[in-house]
């Protein structure tokens, strides 16, 4: 069935009038061809997926009627994903990716090595929509436009922070642990994955994550991983060990 992720909706409730913006209009009426009666799935992240019936079919809009709920809001957020500017359409799997895997934010960085220092942010909102729609979330993740990295260590308000570091060679007594291990017991909610664009951080950048009280380097497994199978790794591994899919 048709879902539809409508952020601007009125609150979702038995018998809510819903006039949908031109582009799902469109969709609906002129590219999937359904009329009075037919029957879609709506969500707008705030009150779960609600069954709508459509009323009307007009030439710029079309009109929905809420039916019934079919499933609550979940409470919990997921973790925060922090990751490099990279390649267009490897930040484009990233995004997707991080979507289908339960983060509840995408926050841009800008590191010393990375390749650009901006990107198409509503573009990226359209591919997460998409993606939520597609995979039965019912929320979708905020987007954030790029900051430094510097930046963003300077106000750093996460109860914990798994950063990929590939290099174990450092003279600290922070140890590299393994992903599955470092995140046990953590809150997914307040946690946040950072991933380094390609190439990885600098030794200064390295330098400054270790020192972080609340930042801990993690091990994604013997291999040299590219940065988007690296941010899709250290998901998984995250919600496998203390997110939602426990």
């Amino acid at each position: 069935m048709i879902r539809l992720f409508l952020p601007d909706s009125p609150d979702l409730a038995k018998g809510v009038s819903i006039v949908l913006p031109p582009d799902p209009s469109r969709y609906l009426g002129a590219v999937m061809r359904k009329g009075p009666g037919d029957e879609i799935l709506v969500f707008n992240g705030r009150d779960g997926e609600w069954l709508a019936r459509i009323d009307a079919v007009g030439k710029k809009s079309v009109t929905l009627i809420a039916d019934r709920r079919t499933r609550p809001q979940p409470q919990g957020q997921g973790p925060v994903l922090l990751v490099a500017l990279i390649k267009r359409a490897r930040l484009a799997t990233i995004v997707e990716k991080a979507t289908e895997l339960g983060a509840s934010k995408v926050q841009l960085l800008i590191t010393h090595r990375s390749n650009s220092d901006h990107t198409n942010v509503e573009r990226l909102t359209l591919i997460a929509r998409e993606a939520a729609e597609q995979t039965e979330r019912l929320d979708v993740p905020e987007i954030l436009a790029p900051v430094k990295l510097d930046r963003l260590l300077d106000g750093l308000d996460y109860s914990a922070v798994f950063f990929g570091d590939e290099d174990s060679t450092h003279e600290d007594d922070k140890a590299t642990l393994s992903m599955l291990k470092a995140v046990e017991g953590s809150d997914p909610d307040r946690a946040a994955i950072l991933i380094g664009p390609e190439g990885g951080f600098d030794d200064d950048e390295r330098q400054r994550l270790r020192a972080l009280p609340n930042v801990h380097p993690v091990n994604l497994g013997p291999r040299i991983l590219r940065a988007d199978t690296a941010a899709i790794s250290a998901l998984t591994l995250f919600q496998a060990a203390a997110g939602d899919w426990t």
